[in-house]
């Protein structure tokens, strides 16, 4: 009851600009968990059946997906991407040496940054995305294999072929599911590089060609879709029970963020719900001490 009775009396509380910023924010929101359920759903013999999801940190995209993906009867498997394409391949190769070959498989690829940040790692993902649809490892494991556990090295030795260097694992019945901060080059972007003769054209070039052989959603927020979205969170998650605050509070906690949004050094749901707990712990300075801890500068605005 205290829930439903927050929601409503918040959304009261609100403006008419900041009420249209929280339904743009709602709409993204929206839109992400649809493309997560197509992820989800899309057939393993569909050509591209993989998501590349683009949004700024502070979102909450990793937990939208990894909760989406636990509530899915689909085998699910979360992967660091903040790794080496050496030990992504023995995530790979444990992942496919557990599952049938004809059982579809998700693997979210979290802060996958690392993986794409040279020509050869990216060159590697193009093999385990494309036509090909393989992981190929082709250097010596003899310096790495003491570092495996059991499991690994079972699934290393399946997908080792006799005489041969490193490991394959097919990726077939994988759908990737990438969640990254950082935005794919489009092919005027590589083509503006060369013209400058920049030195990252070559490398922008294959990540442009990551693009092209996977879906990408861009979620390049304004202010309005940015903080609607995490005012909706907010409001109608259960994320601020901890605090039980009052729908005054929480007006007044969004507001502020609302007004000094360009001040603030981190713009996410974690800084509001810190927001709470300092509204708590100081309630006599509450406001300065937000304005000390989580704005660039003081300010007078």
């Amino acid at each position: 009851m205290y829930e439903l009775l927050t929601k409503h009396n918040v959304y009261d509380l609100m403006s008419s600009k900041q009420l249209e910023a929280i339904e743009q924010g709602k709409i993204q929101n929206e839109r992400m968990r649809l493309l997560i359920d197509k992820a989800t759903q899309s057939s393993i013999d569909r050509k591209y059946k993989d998501y590349y999801i683009y949004a700024p940190p502070g979102l909450g995209k990793t937990f939208m997906v990894q909760e989406y993906l636990s509530n899915s009867e689909i085998n699910c498997y979360p992967v660091s991407g903040n790794i080496s394409m050496y030990a992504f391949g023995v995530s790979l190769a444990v992942v496919g040496y557990m599952t049938p070959s004809d059982k579809k498989i998700v693997i979210h690829v979290d802060d996958c940054e690392t993986l794409f940040e040279n020509s050869n790692n990216v060159n590697v993902m193009k093999k385990i995305l494309d036509t090909d649809r393989v992981f190929v490892y082709e250097k010596s494991l003899q310096s790495q294999r003491s570092s495996l556990n059991d499991v690994q090295k079972d699934a290393i030795d399946f997908f080792s072929e006799p005489g041969k260097m490193g490991f394959k694992v097919p990726t077939n019945n994988m759908t990737f599911i990438f969640t990254s901060n950082k935005r794919l080059p489009y092919d005027a972007e590589v083509e503006d590089a060369r013209r400058k003769g920049r030195s990252k054209a070559s490398y922008l070039a294959h990540l442009s060609a990551i693009r092209s052989r996977i879906h990408v959603a861009d979620f390049e927020l304004t202010k309005n879709e940015f903080w609607g979205w995490i005012s909706s969170v907010v409001i109608d998650s259960n994320c601020l029970n901890d605090y039980e605050p009052t729908p005054e509070e929480i007006c007044e906690v969004l507001d502020f963020l609302y007004h000094h949004w360009g001040h603030f050094k981190e713009k996410n749901i974690r800084t509001v719900e810190k927001m709470f707990s300092v509204m708590r712990d100081f309630p006599e300075s509450y406001e300065r001490v937000w304005k000390m801890d989580y704005l660039k500068y003081l300010t007078n605005e």
